[in-house]
């Protein structure tokens, strides 16, 4: 039996075909490989399928060209629940700094469903812009978004830390310590803060 991955164009060839759903997720699975610009339209139209939505993301996590997050960005308005959620988390694995509006927007307003997800990819993204909201967050509210966006915050500071930019994840400590948190969040950033 060959290994040889099937080309960009025969998986698209199935994502547009009648075929049964596991072929499609399959089909999905190697876009991640063999994926590129040409994918894109094909695997955005499948964002909002309740069933593909998952396996479409992967592939747009990992192609490089802007087009795939340019379609991610663009969902963001057309989703809810769980969909939206699951695309929020593949801007911030991207670390697309386009889309900090966006989710900046989604994180400040806790009716969009997914404020702790859009403070996490915000996180992730690791700019100073990113993590703005977060201290937003942190310091004026509202209350059920405190733990995420210390968590958010802790995860930020160690992106920065990485990048040895010590002295904004020293902001999001403080941040942090200066909030209105259970006692073991302040110690967790205490303790982080001076490795």
């Amino acid at each position: 039996m060959s290994n040889q991955l099937p080309t960009e164009q025969s998986l698209l060839d199935i994502l547009s075909s009648d075929t049964d759903l596991r072929q499609k997720a399959h089909a999905c699975q190697d876009l991640v490989v063999v994926g590129g610009p040409k994918s894109v339209p094909a695997l955005a139209a499948l964002l909002g399928d309740e069933k593909l939505s998952d396996y479409a993301r992967s592939p747009l996590e990992m192609i490089p060209d802007p087009s795939a997050g340019a379609a991610l960005r663009d969902a963001l308005p057309k989703l809810q629940g769980r969909l939206l959620a699951g695309v929020v988390n593949s801007l911030g694995v991207r670390r697309d700094t386009t889309a900090i509006p966006a989710l900046a927007k989604l994180a400040l307003d806790p009716k969009s469903g997914v404020s702790e997800e859009a403070l996490t990819a915000l996180a992730l993204i690791g700019t100073l812009e990113s993590v703005k909201p977060i201290q937003i967050t942190l310091a004026e509210g509202p209350k059920e978004l405190l733990v995420p966006a210390a968590h958010a915050a802790l995860l930020g500071a160690d992106q920065f830390s990485k990048a040895d930019t010590a002295d904004t994840a020293s902001i999001l400590h403080q941040a942090v310590a200066n909030a209105d948190l259970p006692a073991h969040i302040k110690a967790a950033a205490k303790s982080t803060s001076h490795r």
